[in-house]
């Protein structure tokens, strides 16, 4: 397991671990598809494809056609080292997300209809969003955690729509959005305007300082970072400088999809010194809509076989954050390549 695991970080540059090599065995004990074993082992996509092709080199594991299987000697070996097949325990009816948006129904059933319309995600911008249930959990959570009832909110990319599902609960008492992509601005402000929901929505490239008028001028940011320690950089510490003062809050995902265990060191390294305390780590909270665009991302170089990703695959976890005394955003503007490392897969 070390060895393969060694020679995994050798050629992907990404952490890798005997355990690494252990949950990509137990995650073909439980599928045979690609997407599903990235998924169950929760390790980057990059690394979890170079183990399997040196599992494959081992005869460890065959790839036929589209499945992906245990030989016998892979069989045996897992047997050897106790794996066994992954299991769930997740609520059914949460989903492990520990809300439910029950009480948000009615605003849920509007936004469901007002969703059919949205903008495709596309490929420019990285984009992927969250099933429509799901955005509404993070407005359930939010809510639950007291964010959202009177709270200027402000939303930092929008593909999930988070604005308008925030707007038709009408618990903020303002909604405002950032985003660089004029499609979604425009369908937002359109649905605002039919549903008189009142949001500022804004074509505004993160990249740049943010607006003089948003800064210290928020209770609550929700936003969705690309899986790079200077994109969450980035991203959050803008999110932070929109922040009014102490024991604001905010909202956004990081997978494990794209960041190894040791990103996400670096990655709390950061929120660490921002001046944020993490209250939520909810894994898997967030899932994804599987987007159009797959043919043309990383990862899909990557995959030992290759089969479109039909069911759920990639899953990020919710963090939630406060602000305590001595917080510090980031506003600088921001050059060069964000949005790529060793661990990325879909850009």
């Amino acid at each position: 397991m070390e060895q393969i695991a060694k020679e995994a970080e050798a050629n992907t540059q990404v952490p890798a671990y005997g355990r690494s090599v252990e949950k990509v065995i137990a995650a073909i004990m439980s599928s045979s598809n690609f997407w599903r074993i990235v998924d169950l082992s929760d390790e980057p996509l990059p690394l979890v494809a170079e183990i399997l092709k040196l599992l494959n080199k081992r005869d460890l594991v065959a790839f036929e056609g589209t499945q992906i299987l245990l030989t016998e000697a892979g069989a045996e070996l897992a047997k050897k080292a106790g794996i066994e097949p992954f299991a769930s325990h997740r609520c059914p009816t949460c989903k492990g997300r520990s809300v439910v948006i029950d009480a948000l129904k009615p605003a849920f059933e509007k936004f469901l209809k007002i969703q059919e319309n949205r903008p495709p995600a596309i490929h420019q911008y990285d984009q992927g969003y969250v099933t429509p249930e799901n955005t509404f959990a993070r407005v359930a959570l939010a809510d639950d955690r007291g964010d959202l009832r009177g709270k200027k909110v402000i939303v930092l990319g929008d593909d999930d729509l988070m604005s308008i599902a925030l707007a038709l609960t009408g618990l903020p008492a303002k909604v405002t959005i950032l985003e660089i992509d004029e499609r979604l601005v425009n369908f937002i402000k359109e649905v605002s305007e039919e549903y008189n929901l009142n949001i500022d929505a804004r074509v505004h490239d993160l990249r740049e300082p943010l607006p003089e008028d948003v800064v210290g001028a928020y209770d609550t940011f929700f936003t969705d970072p690309p899986e790079t320690v200077e994109a969450i950089k980035a991203f959050v510490g803008r999110g932070v400088a929109t922040l009014k003062g102490e024991r604001c809050a905010g909202y956004f995902g990081v997978t494990r999809r794209e960041s190894s265990l040791d990103k996400w060191s670096r990655i709390q390294k950061v929120l660490l010194d921002m001046g944020l305390v993490i209250t939520d780590l909810l894994h898997n909270f967030n899932e994804y809509v599987n987007w159009d665009y797959y043919q043309e991302m990383r990862g899909w170089q990557l995959t030992p076989v290759k089969e479109p990703p039909k069911d759920i695959w990639y899953r990020s976890t919710q963090f939630r954050v406060e602000t305590v005394r001595g917080f510090k955003g980031f506003n600088d503007p921001i050059v060069g390549d964000i949005y790529n490392d060793a661990e990325s897969s879909t850009t």
